[in-house]
């Protein structure tokens, strides 16, 4: 026995041995070039990886200036400063704003990048106009170019395949029809990705043909009847749990959501109750985060010490564990956040935004089956992305005694994000706007609002939000802070009007100051307001600026007060205007704005 096993180290000494002699490193005139067992690969002076054959297939496009196959991009193509070799099998490609560390192992490479800056860098990689056909994890074969946010995708040409991990998003055509494999670089992070080449199997082959001589697939109609089964989404999802993820107070778990590519999917969620020891039943919210965020058990927590119950859910099929931006996902998970505008040739119930909406209102039937929650006394509320999200939801699901968008709005092409949709073909521009924009939901939502944001939201400007809250036909609350910040924690999730509001909804709470009119005579402007609470104080907000409305200098003017009745004077040059006022429990309520005629 004991000359066996000692045969089987040495055998199993030797095959490490052999395994790491088939790497090879060397410096040549074209740069350092790699070897493996069934692959060769060449890093340039400029520190790019300009090429990688399996077998004798090139799979990146590299050319003498642009593109230089795999490389590093801020701004603009970034070459290296210095390239070094500081290990046997190692390639070091640094520059001012981020480095690139290219590992040569047996069968595939792996390379560590680093962001040295404040600003996203991206590492780019471009296949050759030969890769005809990508997959991802799960096996879903597609002609290129396409747009999907696969974390992994292989590419195959010519018998040979090339299987790219740890990326954000695969996306074409560029220049001309070439396919672009892409890895986000967060500010000051650090992300690793990895290229594994290997020979296709005679399935793969098959399947890769088939998807080749495809045609291309036509474009996905538009639903007939509503977009959302609330029959189905109304009932409490099955739920499972999530091993290592409890606390003493609140609990993580993972509940039943709608398909992906013909998959079930589950999501993650944070959900807390308070303890009452009376039997006596509590109010409740659902809590929609924004882009680069997560299911926060925090924002849980601010509400269980409210007294409500609360429950926060995953929109981007991640767990909570990572950093901002870049959480783990998980094998259940539907498709990947936020807008889907490269999932918008996808079957609808294949894109972000479907499953994003399916995913609240889920959450939703689940949290009202508590027997400690009050079903008729629930609420909704989202920051950012997830306020874009409150406005569908509120449109879809009724249930919602109140629904409280955090900068959050409709009519997408007065946001930041219509360079998104404005890069899109006219006709996946429109069916973006026609599926997805709240715009089109917020027509339907019955229950109050409350609109917090800021007067220089980078995202979310004055005139898409105006529009917005104009639409749904329930009373409306604005709440318009001085260049609010935009973000998760104190600023999105910690305003004191939206606490006030839940309780006088759901709680029998004192209510926000009440608007009851509002207008101009030439320069001077007025409102009228009733209040159970004394009125601290009010201001006139104007900026004398045009142009884009996040870069426009805003400044406070005192108003006057009297009986029930804010006045102020428009200053020389004014070009808009709004009043805010402020109860002694300093929450804010806000007029609509004017835009001045020139």
């Amino acid at each position: 026995m004991k000359s066996h096993l000692a045969a089987f180290l040495l055998l199993s000494v030797l095959c490490v041995s052999a395994s790491a002699d088939a790497v090879t490193l060397q410096k040549t005139a074209a740069g350092y070039e790699a070897a493996g067992s069934n692959y060769t690969a060449t890093v340039a002076p400029d520190g790019c990886l300009t090429s990688l054959r399996v077998g004798t297939a090139e799979f990146f496009k590299a050319e003498a200036s642009f593109p230089r196959g795999v490389y590093l991009f801020q701004d603009g193509l970034l070459k290296a400063t210095e390239v070094s070799q500081p290990g046997a099998t190692t390639v070091l490609a640094s520059t001012a704003k981020a480095t690139a560390r290219y590992e040569f192992g047996p069968g595939g490479v792996t390379c560590t990048l680093s962001n040295l800056t404040a600003k996203p860098v991206l590492l780019v990689a471009v296949l050759t106009t030969n890769v005809s056909v990508v997959a991802d994890a799960k096996g879903h074969f597609a002609k290129t170019p396409v747009n999907h946010s696969w974390e992994t995708s292989t590419g195959f040409r010519d018998g040979a395949s090339l299987r790219l991990r740890g990326g954000t998003r695969l996306w074409g055509p560029w220049s001309g029809p070439h396919q672009v494999w892409q890895c986000d670089v967060p500010p000051n992070g650090t992300r690793k990705v990895f290229f594994d080449p290997g020979t296709a199997s005679s399935a793969e082959v098959a399947q890769a043909e088939r998807a080749a001589q495809a045609p291309p697939p036509a474009p996905p109609t538009d639903p007939v009847g509503p977009m959302w089964d609330m029959k189905q989404l109304g009932q409490a999802p099955r739920t499972f749990p999530a091993d290592g993820f409890q606390t003493n107070d609140i609990k993580g778990l993972f509940f039943e959501s709608v398909p992906f590519q013909g998959q079930p999917t589950r999501v993650f969620a944070w959900m807390g109750i308070p303890k009452t020891g009376n039997g006596k039943k509590v109010p409740a919210i659902v809590l929609v985060h924004g882009g680069g965020g997560t299911a926060f058990a925090e924002w849980v927590r601010l509400w269980n010490e409210r007294g409500y119950a609360a429950i926060a859910m995953d929109t981007c099929g991640c767990v909570p564990l990572g950093k901002y931006g870049n959480w783990q996902r998980h094998e259940h998970g539907g498709p990947a956040g936020w807008g889907g505008f490269d999932q918008i040739d996808e079957p609808r119930t294949d894109q972000w935004s479907y499953h994003a909406v399916a995913a609240a209102v889920l959450a939703h039937s689940l949290l009202r089956a508590q027997p400690e929650v009050d079903a008729e006394r629930v609420g909704l509320t989202g920051i950012s992305w997830g306020g874009y999200l409150t406005c569908i939801i509120a449109g879809v699901d009724h249930r919602f005694r109140f629904a409280v968008p955090v900068y959050g709005c409709g009519f997408y092409l007065d946001t930041v994000f219509g360079g998104n949709l404005n890069k899109m073909s006219a006709a996946q521009r429109d069916r973006w706007m026609r599926w997805w924009d709240p715009s089109v939901y917020l027509a339907d939502a019955p229950m109050p609002f409350l609109w917090v944001t800021g007067s220089n939201d980078f995202a979310y400007t004055f005139d898409g939000l105006q529009k917005s809250y104009r639409l749904p036909h329930g009373a409306r609350l604005l709440a318009i802070r001085l260049r609010m910040p935009h973000g998760h924690g104190g600023a999105g999730e910690n305003p004191k009007e939206i606490h006030a509001f839940a309780d006088s909804v759901l709680n029998s709470g004192e209510p926000l100051l009440q608007l009851t009119g509002q207008g101009r005579n030439g320069t001077n402007v007025w409102a009228a307001f009733k209040t159970s609470r004394p009125l601290a104080k009010a201001e006139l907000n104007v900026t004398r600026d045009r142009g884009a409305w996040q870069k426009r200098k805003w400044e406070a003017v005192p108003a006057h007060v009297e009986a029930g009745r804010v006045t102020a004077a428009l200053p020389e040059g004014a070009t808009v205007y709004y009043l805010n006022l402020f109860d002694d429990r300093d929450c804010v309520v806000s007029t609509e704005h004017e835009e001045l005629p020139n």
